[in-house]
């Protein structure tokens, strides 16, 4: 697996769970002092997260940083 690779099923993971939750990419953005934008290259895998930031997602979709990390994980198989 590559870079790349990572990045995308994060990013796949992370846009399932924000839909699931019906949370807006805008509105996840202001949860985390960021910008919509932001969150849009990060689920189409154009950017990756910081620490800091992968927690605060976690922490606003309501997911332990560990699960979120093991079902990125599980998506890469």
């Amino acid at each position: 697996m590559n870079d790349k690779q990572i990045i995308r099923k994060f990013g796949l993971v992370l846009k399932s769970l924000r839909e699931e939750k019906g949370i807006s990419q805008e509105a996840l953005a202001h949860a985390i002092k960021s910008h919509s934008t932001h969150i849009s290259r990060l689920e189409n895998g154009h950017k990756q997260p910081t620490l800091t930031t992968f927690i605060k997602l976690a922490d606003e979709l309501n997911v332990e940083p560990m699960e979120l990390m093991k079902l990125v994980c599980s998506e890469l198989g």
